[in-house]
């Protein structure tokens, strides 16, 4: 499962994803509303840890569901093959 979200609070994040893989999940923020590489990852044990971490540092957020990455590709991209990485 992966989803982003952009942040409309005054500060230096402007958008998040959050990436569950097996049995961990991962938060990205970016200083850019622009598919570019995150500038911080975070990384939760649980869904509910992340989702309330999220809730607590940007507030309500409007998720957008994506497809997870393929292999090899690149779990902060949203369309990590145009970015060749």
């Amino acid at each position: 499962m992966r989803k982003y979200a952009f942040v409309d609070i005054e500060d230096e994040v402007k958008k998040v994803m959050m990436y569950e893989a097996d049995q961990e999940v991962y938060v990205f923020t970016y200083k850019t509303v622009e598919d570019l590489p995150c500038t911080q990852d975070y990384w939760f044990e649980t869904l509910i840890e992340a989702e309330e971490y999220c809730e607590d540092r940007f507030g309500s957020l409007e998720w957008i569901q994506i497809k997870d990455p393929s292999q090899g590709e690149s779990h902060d991209l949203i369309n990590s093959q145009i970015h060749g990485r």
